[in-house]
């Protein structure tokens, strides 16, 4: 996904200076919705338990497109970004230690390394996760009012936690793919000229994560596997 990533700037930026005079630009806001269904995996102390989740989600982004001079078949082809300004919070999830899931006598008085483990009493874990500078870019075919698109997708997910543990974990970058299909119905006269509407659906797939606690005794490892999703976007923007 980086080599992707590398082509679609090496795409954006290979184009000569005396070309871009015969371009288009095209900027634009879009509202997104959609579900992200994940697979986690939790392994605290030797002990593994695993849940799915299907997440709802909203969010508004900006994006800016450059029209290539380069016509392929009975289309056009386009390179562009998108932004998202601002964090996505996740809701908070909570889970709950019995009495005597760590702890440790090992040290206290009277007391060696083979003395028995004294129980914990009982704590509760929570964890939100915030989702940074999401960012995109992609490459688009259009032929008339319809565009096949793809492109690659990252994000840093950002850690808030109030561990009963003790521990913290360390923040990760969320990496993935995606490939959308829709329609673009341009305006050509009047007080809208230069103003289009948009409608696309895509499907994404990203990376597996893996986040691992410190700062305890205690062990704990979270991997989130399989996580994918299905999102629709309406879009108004203006091509100059």
């Amino acid at each position: 996904m980086k080599k992707l990533a590398s082509i679609l700037a090496a795409t954006i930026f290979s184009v000569s200076v005396s070309s871009v005079n015969a371009e288009m630009l095209s900027f634009g806001i879009s509202a997104n919705g959609g579900i992200l269904d994940a697979t986690g995996k939790e392994t605290f102390n030797s002990k593994t338990s695993t849940r799915s989740e299907e997440l709802a989600i909203a969010y508004v982004s900006g994006f800016a497109e450059l029209h290539l001079p380069i016509p392929v078949g009975p289309g056009n082809i386009r390179v562009g970004v998108s932004y998202v300004p601002y964090g996505l919070e996740s809701e908070a999830t909570s889970s709950s230690r019995a009495e005597g899931e760590s702890g440790n006598t090992s040290g206290a008085t009277g007391c060696n390394v083979a003395c028995t483990s004294t129980p914990k009493a009982a704590f509760t874990q929570k964890v939100q996760v915030d989702m940074e500078d999401l960012r995109s870019m992609y490459v688009s075919y259009h032929m008339d009012m319809f565009f096949l698109k793809a492109g690659y997708t990252e994000a840093d997910l950002i850690t808030n936690e109030d561990l009963g543990s003790g521990s913290t974990y360390g923040n990760a970058k969320l990496e993935g793919t995606f490939l959308a299909i829709g329609f673009d119905k341009p305006f050509t006269s009047g007080k809208f000229d230069g103003m289009f509407i948009r409608g696309e659906a895509s499907a994404s797939e990203f990376d597996s994560i893996s986040l691992t606690s410190t700062g305890s005794d205690n062990t704990n490892v979270i991997d989130i596997s399989g996580l994918d999703g299905m999102n629709v976007a309406f879009s108004i923007g203006k091509s100059f």
